[in-house]
């Protein structure tokens, strides 16, 4: 990717939500995002908040670590289908084979993934402005 393709990918103005269970890695991933220009919702870190961020706020976009403590973040993600918003997941145990019954259209990140490149990706995920 060129500097060039790496300045278009402008998530200013959009509210990204981040679910992610360990701090350090949810630290990196706000950081990135906001580095993207977007405002993060978050990060939720426990199934509770997760669902109720899903639930109750103005999101654009989501990325959602799966396994929260031992919980799966599939309440929240069923939230954010319902509602219409685009999300990733990502995970350090899951495979794509996994959830490729309920959440086939949804692309799931290997960990470790970088912010910038969970950034690429949910641009993706946005449509076209």
């Amino acid at each position: 990717m060129t500097s060039t393709e790496a300045a278009s990918l402008s998530l200013r103005g959009l509210r990204v939500l981040i679910v992610e269970d360990e701090a350090f890695v949810a630290m990196a991933l706000e950081e990135g995002f906001e580095k993207a220009g977007a405002e993060v919702v978050g990060p939720a870190a426990t199934l509770a908040e997760a669902t109720e961020y899903a639930e109750a706020e103005k999101i654009d976009a989501a990325v959602l670590d799966i396994d929260l403590a031992g919980l799966d973040v599939f309440p929240a993600a069923d939230i954010l289908r319902r509602r219409g918003v685009p999300f990733v997941f990502q995970t350090g145990h899951g495979q794509r084979r996994e959830l490729a019954a309920d959440y086939p259209e949804v692309k799931v990140c290997k960990k470790p993934v970088s912010p910038k490149a969970l950034v690429e990706v949910v641009h993706e995920l946005l449509p076209a402005s």
